[in-house]
């Protein structure tokens, strides 16, 4: 069971939380992701060159906007993620488990919500790592429906906190599935023919590793969460 710790304190631990985590991210980014980056730009630079289209500098500053991007963009997400988890945290009023069910529930769902949804509509393109013009396309797309989703999960959970049935959460869940189903069918496809002709089993890794790296990094702050406020509400001298 859980009391009350104070809402500033939850937030400044869920944040630092975000930036531990935001700290896993790079980590296996760098580790792992990389890689295939790695490959996948040695198949655009084969591209370019056969192609008479490749500019060194220009690409050279691409690499390293996409190196930049894991590295800082990864902390970013974190401390937006930890703003999020706690906020949401706080909001909903969760009382009846222990410190590291909460966060480990709220982060499972924001993961679900956040990443799944938007992944499994829109995964990530190869193609719009090397190109400005794709990546505005692409990222316009995957943010107006990450939003959606978001919203859609938030409005309803806020909706059903007043019912009283037993099986609200089903009832939730449910409807979540529903219209995000009907946002699916509403959204355009993002199609892009430049994707489909690199090699496939490079692709399929790549976004394989993307998908266990930021699955790790919601668990993981999910994790951190709850432990720093476990810590914090001892520290305190009463529950959380």
């Amino acid at each position: 069971m859980m009391g009350t710790l104070q809402t500033g304190k939850v937030f400044v631990l869920s944040t630092l939380a975000g930036l531990l985590a935001g700290g896993v991210l790079v980590g296996i980014n760098l580790g792992l992701v990389q890689r295939y980056n790695t490959a996948l730009a040695d198949i655009e630079l084969e591209n370019l060159l056969a192609a008479g289209e490749f500019d060194e500098q220009e690409f050279d500053i691409q690499m390293r906007s996409i190196y930049f991007s894991q590295l800082y963009g990864s902390t970013i997400i974190g401390l937006a993620a930890g703003a999020l988890v706690g906020g949401t945290f706080i909001a909903a009023k969760i009382r009846i488990m222990s410190p590291l069910r909460a966060a480990l529930l709220v982060a499972g769902i924001a993961w679900f919500v956040l990443y799944i949804i938007p992944t499994v509509k829109y995964p990530p393109s190869p193609t719009a790592m090397f190109d400005p013009e794709v990546a505005g396309t692409y990222q316009e797309l995957l943010a107006g429906y990450t939003a959606v989703s978001g919203l859609s999960a938030l409005g309803i959970a806020f909706g059903f906190r007043k019912v009283k049935r037993k099986k609200k959460v089903l009832g939730a869940a449910a409807l979540y599935l529903v219209v995000v189903s009907g946002v699916f069918i509403a959204f355009p496809d993002y199609l892009n023919k430049d994707d489909s002709l690199l090699p496939q089993p490079v692709v399929s890794a790549w976004r394989s590793a993307i998908s266990l790296s930021m699955t790790a990094f919601w668990f993981a702050l999910g994790i951190i969460c709850g432990l720093l406020w476990k810590y914090g509400s001892k520290s305190a001298g009463r529950g959380i």
